[in-house]
């Protein structure tokens, strides 16, 4: 599993990306140690429930559709004749509207985290925060992360604690206070860029609307998610089999009404973050919610 795969932006010197000469080392590491599966052979996997075709080999993710997907990842795939699964959020498409996960990032990229976390507890009230599930967010969120002070508490505050419908408006309200803007043009793939990574072999799946934590939202607020992000995915002119891609991972981001949800939706296969191999007894039972490893858990993976 992959996000940023880019070169340093002065402008953002706490952002948290890997850097695109170790994306390359990472890759000739893999190539060296693992193989990589074709598509050929995930076929064939998925149709039989048998992963021993494609045994110990990489499949590479790439999550949320930055630009640098197209501008740095998309060439180095073409170049060494591999092909990725790009997971794509419909509200930038929809909406034009950045989405709130990656202002998030945008302001721990540019400010302390300590300052971020005082500024958000003091624009935030009781009744913008969700208790539920509180303990289990607070344990299991950002535990393979090794950030800065105050960055993971700020990242679960707005995340995982605040409520949907106030997120934005919170995020808003921070910005102003620091005088900042997080809306950054060109931040993710074009619609033209898609297509032509769609064109050249790529997977496109959906990665929802507006990358919520799905297990906070109601079923009705689930399956709108999922259906609309299909249908842009389908209006695109992508086609082969449906996939998806929980956004954050891990199992308390989502629920059994997800998992529903996809089936009804007749999506193939759901990928998690669970740091482990596939298995057939995922195929066979889990295929909503298949393991991943995070690329920093392998050589040359460390963000920079």
């Amino acid at each position: 599993m992959y996000h940023y795969v880019r070169t340093a932006n002065p402008e953002m010197p706490n952002f948290r990306y890997l850097h695109i000469d170790n994306f390359r080392r990472q890759l000739d590491h893999f190539e060296k140690a693992y193989g990589f599966v074709t598509q050929d052979e995930w076929a064939v996997a998925l149709k039989t429930g048998d992963v021993s075709i494609g045994a110990g080999k990489i499949i590479l993710t790439f999550d949320d559709a930055m630009s640098c997907h197209h501008t740095h990842v998309f060439p180095e795939l073409i170049d060494r004749g591999l092909w990725g699964i790009f997971y794509v959020p419909a509200q930038p498409y929809l909406t034009k509207r950045m989405l709130d996960v990656h202002r998030v990032h945008v302001l721990c990229g540019s400010y302390d985290g300590e300052q971020l976390f005082e500024v958000a507890q003091h624009m935030m009230t009781d009744a913008m925060i969700s208790f539920e599930k509180r303990a289990e967010f607070r344990q299991k969120t950002y535990t393979s992360q090794t950030n800065k002070l105050g960055v993971s508490e700020f990242k679960r505050l707005i995340n995982y604690f605040c409520l949907e419908q106030f997120r934005a408006g919170v995020l808003d309200d921070i910005s102003k206070h620091l005088g900042a803007s997080v809306t950054q043009p060109n931040y993710y793939v074009s619609e033209q860029q898609l297509a032509d990574m769609h064109g050249a072999g790529m997977t496109l799946g959906s990665h929802t609307v507006s990358h919520p934590v799905m297990s906070k939202l109601s079923r009705l607020e689930q399956d709108s998610q999922i259906t609309q992000s299909f249908g842009l995915l389908k209006q695109m002119g992508v086609t082969g089999p449906k996939t998806y891609c929980h956004p954050y991972g891990g199992f308390h981001s989502f629920d059994a009404n997800t998992v529903a949800l996809l089936d009804a939706h007749d999506v193939s296969w759901s990928f998690n973050v669970e740091s482990r191999d596939i298995t057939n007894n995922d195929l066979a039972t889990g295929r909503q919610h298949l393991p991943r490893f995070d690329c920093n858990e392998f050589p040359h993976g460390t963000a920079s």
